[in-house]
C-alpha cells in the first residue's frame, strides 16, 4: 500500500511551539530536562496505553491517528490535532484522558479506564511547557485502501474492442447493439418483450431527441404511412426518415444541451451564502446548444471548454465561441462572502477539479483534497497535482463580489463584433455621470480609510460606512467595465484565461503570504502560474510540500503530457482527457447517452466510474459503443441514431411478471423503461398542447437583462416576479431564468436540478404532490384555458381552422380573451372535440370509457362548456400519461 508521507518543515516550526512566531529561524532543540521529563513522564504512558491501537509498531491506526511520531501528533488524527502546544484546555488529548466527553474516553473503560490524576497532571505540564518531544518520523496519514489493486478497476482498464456476439435467434437484432443485449437474456433465458406500438414509439423518441411531443397532424401521418407500409424494412425506413428529422431540428440542441447543461452545473448566479447574478452565464448557455445542433464532436467540445482560451483560432467568431466555452469552468457555485482570499481560490480551484474530472471522466478526484482517495488510485498528491493547473487559472465569473467587494471578479472581453445588443446603451453623459460617481466614491473611500486609520489610534472603529462605500465601489467598477467610455455596451463573457506568465517565487509560500508578497486579490498567494502546495488535511494554513502540476499517471497505457512551465497545463489536461487511449472519457459519455434514452445507463453510477461506482450490465456493449463514438469522429448524433434505431431502444414498455421474477430491475433491457418526462418537457408540452409555445429563441435572458447584483436587494422586484422566477414566460423552459436557489417554481416540483454539483443522472420522483401541483398551479390553470379555447375553436370556427400556417401555434388564442364566443354545448361534437384534445395532449384518439366519462362531466357544466372543457383539458393535463413515456 502507498502511504503519502508528509514533511513540513513549515507546519512543524509553527505547531511545536518552540520558536518565535517569525518564520525562518531554526527550531530551538528541547533542553535536556525537558526531554527527560517526556521520556520519564510521557512516552512511557504513550507506549503503554496508546501504541497498541495508535502506532506503526502495531500497525494499527484507530482512528486515523498515529501516537508514535510528533508530526502524529500534531497532524492528529480523523477528529484533528491532537495538542496544542502550549494550550492543554484546547488539546484534545486532555478532553479524551480526563473522560470529560461520554464515548470520547481514552484509554478506553474496558482496557483498564481512566488513567491517574498524577498522570494527568503530568500530560498537562507537559502541554503547558510546549510539548517537548525528541521523536523523529512522519505522521501517519491513513491508507486509502485503494493501492495497486484498485487499478485493476474494470473503468481503469483499456477500452476493449469487443465484436459484437452472435445470439441464437439471428433474425430479432436489427443492429450490433441488439446482438449484446439479446446474447446477454439469451444467457438468462429472458425473452425480450414485443415491440411497441408505432404511437407509443413516435412520442418516445420525439420526446427523448427533441423534448416536445409530436405534431398531432404528423402523428397521423405517421400512423398511417405505417400501417401501409410493405412489411419490416418499409417501416424502419419509415422510422429512421423520422429520427433523421427530428435530429436535424433546432429542438434537438435545445433538448440535448440541457442535458449537458446538467452536467455542466448551469446556473445564474453563484448561490451558496451570498446569491449574486450571472448577467453573461446565457453565453455559455447558447454555446451549449449550438455545439450541439452543429454535433460537434465530443473531444473538440472537451478541448474548448477546459483550454479554449489556448486554442488556435482562425477569426474572431471561432475565437469567441472558444473563449465563452471556457464558462464551464466558471459557472460553478461560489462562496463570495469567504473572508480567507486564499481559501476563496483553492476552494474555486477545488470545485473546477471536481467538475472536470466527475463531469468528462466520471472520477471523484476532489475526494482526494484532504487525504489519499478511500476507493481510487488517486492520492493527495496527485489532487495537488490537479490543483496546480487550476491554481494557475485565472476565473473570470464577473460580479462585484460580497460586502466590501469581497472576492469580486471580472470578465472576459469577446472580440468586436459579438453580439451585445441586449444591455442598455449609456450617452456619454451618463457614461459621464456615471464614471464621476465612481470618482467621488472613491475619494470618499480614501477619506474613510484614513479616518479609520485614525480612530483605531483613539481606540474607536466605525467601519459601517467604509463597508457600505467599498460596496459601492466595487459594484460600479464592476457596471462599468462592460461599456466603452462613449457608453458603448461591451460583448462580455464568462470563461478563464491563464495567470501571468511569471515564474513563482521559491521562497516558501506561508512566508511569502505573510510578508505580503503574494500580491492578487488579498494575498491569495496565487496570483501568477504556480503549483500548489500539499494542504496538510485540506488546511489553506498548513501548507507542505509543493507538488508539480501536472496530469498524474493514474492509469497504465495512456501517458501524461508534460506541462510547460509556461502555462497553467490546461490544454494538456485537455489533451489527455480526449486521448483515445483513454480509458474513461468516452465511456462515461455513452454511457450518458444511452441513460439519457433509456433512463438508466449500463453503468448506473454515470457520475461515477470509480470502484465505489457500479459495474457495467453489459460491458462488451459499453466498450464496443465507446470505440464505435471514436471511430464515427465524437459524433453525438451518430451515436443517439444508431442507439434509438436499435430494436432494444423499440422495445414495448409492457410488464411481464416472467421477466420481471428473473430480472426485476431490467438491467439485461428485455423491456423498454416506463419513465416520467424530466420538469422542461413537461412544462414544454403544456404549453406546445396550448398551442402558446413560442420556439424563437430569447434574445440573452431575462437575468441578462436585470444585470449584476443580488438576488432580492435593489434587484428584487426586477428578478423575483413571476415572469422571471416562475413559469407564465413562453419560450422553451431551457431559457428561463434559473438562479441557483430561487429555482423556477413549476421545474422545481419535477426535480429541476439545483447546479451545485455535477448531475449526469436526475432524480426522477413520481408523488402526489406533483399531481396537486398540476391541479393548483396557475400557469396550468391559464394553459388548460387557451388549451379548451383551443379544442373549441377546431371544432366550431372555420376561421381558426384556416390559420394553421404554425403548427405550434395552431388556432392558438394566446391571449386567453374570454371575450371569444362559445357555441353551446353539443354532445354529437364531444368525440370529436375530445379525438382532438387527446391528440394534442397525449398522441393518440382516446378509448370509449374515456369519451364516455368526458360527456358525464360536460353534462354538468352543460349551462357553461367552455369552463367544462377547461377542468376536461386541466383533467389530462394533470394525468399521470400527459407526464410520463412508456
Amino acid at each position: 500500500m502507498k502511504r503519502n508521507r508528509i514533511y513540513g518543515l513549515v507546519v512543524l516550526l509553527v505547531g511545536l511551539g518552540w520558536v518565535p512566531s517569525a518564520l525562518g529561524q531554526e527550531r530551538a532543540s528541547p533542553t535536556a530536562d525537558r526531554v527527560q521529563f517526556f521520556e520519564t513522564k510521557i512516552r512511557p504512558v504513550l507506549a503503554d496505553k496508546c501504541y497498541q491501537c495508535h502506532s506503526a509498531e502495531s500497525g494499527k491506526f484507530m482512528g486515523g491517528l498515529g501516537l508514535d511520531t510528533r508530526e502524529g501528533m500534531l497532524i492528529g488524527g480523523d477528529s484533528g490535532p491532537v495538542l496544542e502546544p502550549g494550550k492543554p484546555a484546547s488539546s484534545l488529548i486532555m478532553e479524551v484522558i480526563r473522560y470529560e466527553t461520554a464515548g470520547f474516553q481514552m484509554p478506553p473503560p474496558r482496557s483498564g479506564g481512566k488513567l491517574a490524576s498524577s498522570i494527568i497532571s503530568d500530560f498537562e505540564n507537559w502541554i503547558l511547557d510546549g510539548a517537548p518531544d525528541p521523536r523523529d518520523g512522519a505522521a501517519y496519514v491513513p491508507d486509502s485502501g485503494a493501492g495497486e489493486e484498485s487499478r485493476q478497476w474494470w473503468a481503469f482498464q483499456p477500452v476493449r474492442n469487443v465484436a459484437p456476439p452472435q445470439p441464437n435467434d439471428s433474425a430479432w437484432p436489427k443492429s450490433e447493439i441488439d446482438r449484446f443485449v439479446l446474447h446477454a437474456l439469451e444467457a438468462k433465458k429472458i425473452p425480450p418483450v414485443a415491440d411497441a406500438e408505432p404511437l407509443v414509439l413516435l412520442r418516445r423518441v420525439t420526446f427523448d431527441l427533441t423534448g416536445l411531443p409530436p405534431d398531432p397532424d404528423k402523428a397521423k401521418k405517421f400512423v398511417a404511412e405505417w400501417n401501409s407500409a410493405s412489411g419490416e424494412s418499409g417501416r424502419d425506413t419509415l422510422y429512421a426518415a423520422v429520427v433523421d428529422e427530428l435530429l436535424a431540428s433546432p429542438q434537438y440542441g435545445e433538448h440535448w444541451g440541457r442535458h449537458w447543461m446538467d452536467v455542466a452545473r448551469y446556473s445564474e448566479s453563484t448561490g451558496k451564502d451570498v446569491n449574486i447574478l450571472f448577467p453573461q452565464a446565457w453565453r455559455y448557455r447558447d454555446y451549449i446548444i449550438d455545439a450541439f445542433n452543429a454535433d460537434m464532436p465530443y473531444d473538440q467540445f472537451i478541448r474548448e471548454q477546459v483550454a479554449g482560451d489556448l486554442l488556435p483560432a482562425s477569426d474572431d467568431a471561432e475565437k469567441s465561441r472558444q473563449l465563452i466555452a471556457t464558462g464551464f469552468l466558471a459557472i460553478g457555485p461560489k462562496s463570495l462572502n469567504e473572508q480567507n482570499a486564499k481559501q476563496f481560490v483553492v476552494d474555486l480551484a477545488d470545485e473546477q477539479i471536481d467538475a472536470v474530472t466527475q463531469g468528462f471522466m466520471g472520477l471523484t478526484v476532489a475526494c482526494a483534497r484532504c487525504h489519499d482517495h478511500k476507493f481510487d488510485p488517486v492520492s493527495q498528491k496527485d489532487y495537488t497535482a490537479f490543483a496546480g493547473i487550476f491554481l494557475s487559472t485565472d476565473t473570470r465569473y464577473g460580479t462585484g463580489g460580497a460586502v466590501g467587494g469581497r472576492n469580486a471578479g471580472s470578465l472576459l472581453e469577446l472580440p468586436a463584433g459579438t453580439n451585445s445588443s441586449f444591455l442598455p446603451k449609456l450617452t456619454r453623459a451618463a457614461y459621464e455621470r456615471k464614471q464621476k460617481q465612481l470618482e467621488d466614491l472613491e475619494a470618499e473611500l480614501k477619506e474613510l480609510v484614513a479616518e479609520r486609520a485614525r480612530n483605531r489610534s483613539r481606540g474607536t472603529d466605525d467601519s459601517f460606512s467604509l463597508v457600505r462605500v467599498t460596496t459601492q465601489v466595487s459594484e460600479l467598477r464592476n457596471e462599468l467595465k462592460n461599456y466603452t467610455s462613449g457608453g458603448m455596451p461591451l460583448p462580455m463573457a464568462m470563461g478563464v484565461v491563464d495567470k501571468p506568465r511569471t515564474v513563482a517565487s521559491t521562497q516558501p509560500f506561508r512566508q511569502r503570504a505573510q510578508r505580503g508578497q503574494t500580491g492578487g486579490r488579498r494575498n491569495s498567494g496565487f496570483v501568477s502560474i504556480t503549483d500548489s502546495p500539499l494542504f496538510i488535511r485540506g488546511e489553506v494554513d498548513q501548507p507542505a510540500e509543493r507538488v508539480p502540476r501536472g496530469i498524474p499517471e493514474l492509469f497504465d497505457g495512456i501517458k501524461a503530457p508534460a506541462i510547460p512551465r509556461s502555462t497553467s497545463g490546461r490544454k494538456e489536461l485537455a489533451e489527455w482527457m480526449t486521448d483515445v487511449s483513454h480509458p474513461l472519457t468516452s465511456r462515461v459519455m455513452v454511457n450518458r447517452i444511452w441513460h439519457w434514452l433509456f433512463g438508466a445507463g449500463i453503468v448506473d453510477s454515470v457520475d461515477n466510474f470509480g470502484n465505489s461506482g457500479n459495474e457495467p450490465t453489459h460491458p462488451g456493449l459499453l466498450d464496443w459503443l465507446a470505440r464505435r463514438y471514436i471511430e464515427n469522429g465524437w459524433s453525438t448524433k451518430a451515436l443517439v441514431r444508431e442507439i434509438v434505431l436499435s430494436r432494444t431502444y423499440r422495445l414495448s414498455g409492457q410488464y411481464s411478471e416472467q421477466q420481471f421474477l428473473a430480472d426485476p430491475a431490467n438491467d439485461l433491457l428485455w423491456r423498454h423503461n416506463p419513465r416520467r418526462l424530466d420538469a422542461e418537457a413537461i412544462r414544454d408540452s403544456i404549453l406546445t398542447a396550448a398551442g402558446t409555445l413560442d420556439l424563437a429563441r430569447p434574445e440573452a435572458s431575462l437575468i441578462g437583462r436585470a444585470g449584476d447584483g443580488p438576488i432580492g436587494g435593489p434587484r428584487r422586484a426586477t428578478i423575483s416576479e413571476d415572469k422571471v422566477i416562475r413559469a407564465s414566460d413562453t419560450f422553451r423552459s431551457v431559457y428561463m431564468a434559473t438562479a441557483r436557489n430561487a429555482e423556477p417554481e413549476f421545474l422545481a416540483a419535477f426535480d429541476f436540478p439545483d447546479g451545485s454539483m455535477v448531475q449526469g443522472a436526475r432524480q426522477a420522483t413520481n408523488v402526489p404532490g406533483q399531481t396537486l401541483f398540476m391541479l393548483n398551479s396557475d400557469f396550468t390553470a391559464s394553459q388548460a384555458e387557451s388549451l379548451a379555447r383551443r379544442i373549441v375553436g377546431e371544432v366550431y370556427s372555420s376561421q381558426r381552422k384556416t390559420a394553421r400556417t404554425n403548427p405550434n401555434r395552431r388556432g392558438a388564442n394566446p391571449s386567453g380573451n374570454s371575450t371569444q364566443p362559445v357555441p353551446k354545448l353539443d354532445l354529437d361534437d364531444v368525440a370529436d372535440q375530445l379525438t382532438e384534445l387527446y391528440w394534442m395532449t397525449l398522441s393518440r384518439p382516446p378509448v370509449k370509457a374515456e369519451i364516455s366519462a368526458a360527456k358525464k362531466l360536460l353534462i354538468r357544466y352543460r349551462k357553461d362548456p367552455m369552463t367544462g372543457w377547461i377542468s376536461v383539458a386541466r383533467g389530462i393535463i394533470a394525468s399521470a400519461e400527459f407526464r410520463s413515456l412508456d
